[in-house]
This record gives structure tokens, C-alpha cells and sequence, in this order.
């Protein structure tokens, strides 16, 4: 059975490089790649990728975008990996981004995860510690931490 990774992407174009790191790591038929993007439940508009109301798109029209932009990311990697041969799906979650990458490693019994890291500076860094830092400090299985 294959070892499942988690990749952890946003909707930026860096998320191509997350994806080309698991591609040069990760081999067809060995590993299951999962990627996951979570997204601010304020701009959640459904659990799942459904269209949108007319209601929807008037009272929430940042929150549908944001959420249309997400589930297209996710989409995109997840046909993107499968066409270099992997097993993968994908999915989009409302939430905060640490917990949602934590969550879904344990779910999945993750042997690894990728994911970007953002560089700010001493000062971001210590008013707000990274996601990748963060993540890193609650799992027990490796992060291989892309540069973004």
C-alpha cells in the first residue's frame, strides 16, 4: 500500500514548487499525495466545491472568490500530480492553517509533509511564528520545508 504524504499548498504560485519538491522526492506507486489548502472559515462559503447562490455570490462575493480560487488550486495540483503518474486527491478546508495540516497528517497517518515556508523577518518572526514552525512543533513525522 502507498505511504501517504500530505502536501500543504496556499492558491500562490509558489505552490508549483511545493509540488515539483514532492514530484523530486516522492515516487509513483510508493507514496500517496494528498494536498490540502486550508482557507479562513470566514471565507468558507461550503464544506465542499458547489456552486454558489445568486444569494451567495451578492451577500459574499470576496468569500466566493476566495473559496472558488482555493478549490481551483487544489484542483489543478491534484490533476498536475496525477499526470506525472501518483495517486492523489486533494481537498480545500475551512479553518486555521496549523490545525488543518496537523489534523489531516494524524487522519491520514502521514509519513510525511511538505509544505512552504515564507521568509519574513526577526521581527514577523517573533510576533507571529510560521506555519512550518508551528507544524513542526506538533507532529511527530518529518516536514520537508520548501522555500516559497
Amino acid at each position: 500500500m502507498p505511504s501517504p504524504i500530505l502536501i500543504a499548498i496556499d492558491a500562490s504560485p509558489a505552490a508549483s514548487a511545493l509540488l515539483a519538491l514532492a514530484r523530486r522526492y516522492c515516487r509513483p506507486g510508493e507514496h500517496e499525495l494528498h494536498v490540502l489548502l486550508a482557507i479562513d472559515s470566514t471565507f468558507a462559503v461550503h464544506d465542499k466545491p458547489a456552486p454558489y447562490t445568486a444569494e451567495e455570490l451578492e451577500q459574499y462575493p470576496a468569500a466566493c472568490e476566495e473559496q472558488r480560487v482555493a478549490d481551483q488550486a487544489v484542483a489543478e495540483a491534484v490533476q498536475w500530480l496525477r499526470e506525472a503518474g501518483f495517486a492523489s486527491q486533494g481537498c480545500m478546508v475551512a479553518g486555521q492553517p496549523v490545525e488543518a495540516i496537523v489534523d489531516k497528517a494524524q487522519a491520514l497517518g502521514c509519513e510525511l509533509i511538505i509544505m512552504g515556508h515564507r521568509h519574513m523577518s526577526r521581527l514577523g518572526r517573533l510576533l507571529d511564528p510560521s506555519i512550518s514552525a508551528k507544524v513542526i512543533d506538533r507532529v511527530k513525522v518529518p516536514v520537508l520545508v520548501g522555500a516559497t
